[in-house]
């Protein structure tokens, strides 16, 4: 059951329309614009989402060297600013 397809249509309305603006070709291509999304849905473990993102990146041209860049370079957001966030606090840390 889709609660806010049935509940909300309006609302659920707004998102699917917001969908067709924000992924349509602009400055960025169709094809970049997935693979952010694609890229945001690992950095928020959105497992769903992922799988729609990367097959509608594939549909609009990505390749799995495409994919395989911005696999990388969410990897280095997700890990390179854990450290940096970090890096304060375990300076301030008295190690034993």
């Amino acid at each position: 059951m889709d609660i806010l397809k049935e509940l909300e249509p309006e609302a659920h309305q707004v998102l699917i329309e917001q969908n067709d603006i924000v992924m349509r070709e602009g400055s960025l291509s169709t094809k970049v614009k997935e693979l952010m999304a694609a890229s945001l849905s690992i950095a928020v473990r959105c497992e769903p989402c992922l799988k729609i993102h990367l097959r509608r990146a594939m549909d609009a041209g990505a390749t799995k060297e495409d994919i395989a860049e911005s696999i990388a370079v969410t990897t280095l957001m997700c890990g390179g600013p854990a450290y940096v966030w970090s890096r304060k606090t375990l300076e301030e840390t008295k190690w034993d």
